[in-house]
């Protein structure tokens, strides 16, 4: 009985390496995606992670991933970042994105040294700030991205028209 079980594991198992072989495609890419892990030092703090975070109990690794809301979080978190993969690809957002973290201390210093010294302005002394190129500027960058924003929210399908 024993030695059946095995023969059964045993063909299970020449089964799938068949398979993977079979799928040199999906093997490459998958060994690819794992060197890439490897090289940036993800895979050492995935693997820590899951050292620290994951209960040795199998039935509770098993009783939380097999809950129907851990599938759905998995696929919307996929979803979003295809999402985030396909933004990232265009020139114009990569290069803003960038230029805002890589500056983002100056932009945050800003607006802490703001908050601690407010400024109280007139109504002509708001109006003369407009005359700041640099104000023009991050207004009209604002007022734009609103507007497209405003047109963007309007197509989102939040289940709640009648």
């Amino acid at each position: 009985m024993a030695k059946e079980n095995t023969k059964d594991q045993t063909d299970q198992i020449q089964q799938i390496i068949g398979e993977i072989v079979g799928n040199d495609k999906s093997l490459v890419s998958v060994l690819e995606m794992i060197k890439l892990l490897s090289d940036s030092g993800s895979l050492k703090v995935i693997q820590r992670i899951m050292d620290e975070m994951i209960p040795g109990n199998p039935e509770a690794i098993i009783q939380t991933v097999d809950k129907l809301e851990f599938h759905e979080g998995g696929v919307n978190l996929a979803s979003l970042m295809v999402a985030m993969m396909a933004s990232l690809s265009g020139s114009v957002s990569r290069e803003s994105i960038n230029t805002v973290l890589y500056n983002s201390d100056e932009l945050w210093s800003s607006m802490v040294d703001g908050a601690k010294k407010p400024e109280n302005f007139s109504l002509f002394g708001l109006l003369g700030l407009f005359k700041d190129p640099e104000i023009a500027a991050g207004m009209t960058a604002v007022l734009n991205a609103l507007k497209v924003l405003g047109k963007l929210l309007k197509r989102v399908n939040a289940g709640d028209e009648q």
